[in-house]
């Protein structure tokens, strides 16, 4: 005689409640893979917006004095933007040879990418009065910002996450709608506002040209960039006759040359200039100045024979 037992073998609801467990699973792992996807996507196209900023931090920007029209027409040219957006075209901009416009993950697919730079109106540097638009010019900043369109590959479109014939969910659990992705910020309307902003050129001497030496004189030098530059700062204030000639006499005791007449002189290392006092913590006592020894002038050379390592030059106690 046979016994039947009431309930269901344990290994067949095993199995069951595995299938039904594996679907929960298998959906939310597939989400997760997607939006991770959309996490890093996102952030490549937020660095390929900041990239155009930093890359155009080495542009030439100026030619001193007065000229400024390098850094504006690099901005209404768009030419950062431009730059970026072929380097990042395949959301990566570490490969020195360009992939398709198109780049398709697991779960994730993105392209479309644009960045746009445009004058930063709100960035501002305010030069002194003696140096506006002589010297230095408030020329503003920059602003970029970037768009891509982001959106699921064919794997969300199975029957396995939607709703039809054999599908096991009554309604879908994605629309697949297109995404629009900014580098700052969310869209608006589908487009991207605002963005990263720089305040542009740092007016230093960069060029070839504006990094030669100035040997002493007053009617110019090789680095007529500089010397031009520190010329119309000294004709704005030098207005006082006589002043300069009594602040030398206090300080040295002679006026060795005429004080209100404008002298530059700007050495480097090309005249191996060296200051022959002590240098400081493990320096090893070649404080580079200038003019320093070796000059062409013999009221400098004078001058720096009598030089003491102490404040302005003078009697250490």
């Amino acid at each position: 005689m046979v016994r039947l037992h009431g309930r269901a073998s344990p290994r067949g609801q095993s199995t069951t409640e595995l299938a039904l467990g594996l679907l929960v699973f298998v959906t939310v792992l597939i989400f997760g893979i997607h939006f991770a996807e959309i996490g890093y996507l996102s952030l490549k196209v937020q660095e390929a917006a900041t990239s155009a900023l930093w890359d155009t931090t080495s542009a030439q920007m100026h030619e001193l004095p007065k000229n400024f029209d390098h850094l504006t027409q690099l901005i209404s040219s768009n030419t950062p933007g431009k730059n970026a957006t072929e380097r990042y075209k395949d959301f990566d901009g570490r490969t020195s040879k360009q992939g398709q416009a198109k780049l398709a993950q697991l779960f994730t697919s993105a392209e479309g990418l644009n960045v746009t730079c445009s004058e930063a109106g709100g960035i501002a540097f305010e030069p002194s009065e003696s140096t506006q638009d002589q010297v230095y010019k408030n020329v503003g900043g920059m602003r970029c910002n970037a768009r891509a369109e982001l959106s699921p590959v064919k794997a969300f479109t199975r029957s396995f996450l939607d709703k039809g014939q054999g599908a096991f969910f009554g309604v879908p659990h994605y629309t697949g709608a297109v995404i629009p992705v900014c580098g700052l910020g969310r869209a608006k309307g589908g487009q991207c506002e605002g963005g990263f902003g720089i305040l542009l050129d740092d007016w230093g001497l960069s060029s070839e040209a504006e990094s030669k030496e100035c040997h002493l004189g007053m009617d110019g030098c090789a680095n007529e960039a500089y010397f031009k530059s520190a010329k119309v700062v000294y004709d704005k204030h030098n207005t006082v006759s006589g002043k300069a000639e009594k602040l030398a006499k206090t300080i040295v005791d002679e006026a060795p040359i005429d004080p209100g007449k404008f002298f530059m002189s700007f050495r480097g290392e090309e005249s191996d200039f060296q200051e022959n006092g002590p240098g400081g913590d493990s320096d090893p006592n070649d404080w580079r100045t200038t003019p320093g020894k070796k000059s062409r002038s013999p009221e400098y050379d004078k001058a720096y024979g009598r030089r003491q390592p102490c404040f302005l030059g003078n009697a250490c106690e």
